[in-house]
């Protein structure tokens, strides 16, 4: 199964923010020390707000954080919830109409579901704590200060 980019980012910038230690952190540094754009970085900030991943405060000092403990942060979820229309085939988008003729007889529909929900539970068992073993090689890469 391949990711989209939207939940690529999401993870990245949940892996930022998981060794910030609970600094607020700007999306616009987010998005320069990944090279991804900032608009559309900022729409993964909204989703990770949104669905309750991360806390946003505004003004002089502000930016993202997470808003609970890496450890309660199942990648599964945050996987679910940012890939929910982009299944691996149309008839699995949950868009219609399906445009493949074979979707009112196709018997691959229910294999791939049953795979991708595999994929997700897979990853529903792991945290984002589980991710990041070691802070300080991913706060080097990432151009932070060591704490």
């Amino acid at each position: 199964m391949q990711l989209s980019s939207f939940s690529d980012f999401a993870l990245r910038t949940l892996v930022f923010l998981a060794v910030a230690d609970d600094e607020p952190v700007p999306v616009r540094l987010i998005a320069e020390r990944h090279g991804i754009s900032f608009d559309h970085l900022a729409k993964v900030a909204q989703f990770l707000v949104r669905e309750g991943f991360a806390a946003a405060s505004r003004g002089r000092g502000g930016g993202l954080r997470l808003a609970r403990p890496a450890a309660e942060i199942s990648l599964g979820d945050v996987l679910r919830r940012s890939e929910s229309d982009d299944g691996p085939v149309e008839c699995l988008r949950g868009k219609t109409p399906v445009t493949c003729v074979l979707a009112p007889v196709c018997g691959l529909t229910p294999l791939l579901a049953e795979a991708r929900e595999a994929f997700f539970a897979s990853l529903d068992g792991h945290t984002l704590a589980e991710a990041l073993p070691r802070h300080a090689p991913v706060r080097r890469v990432l151009g932070m200060a060591p704490t």
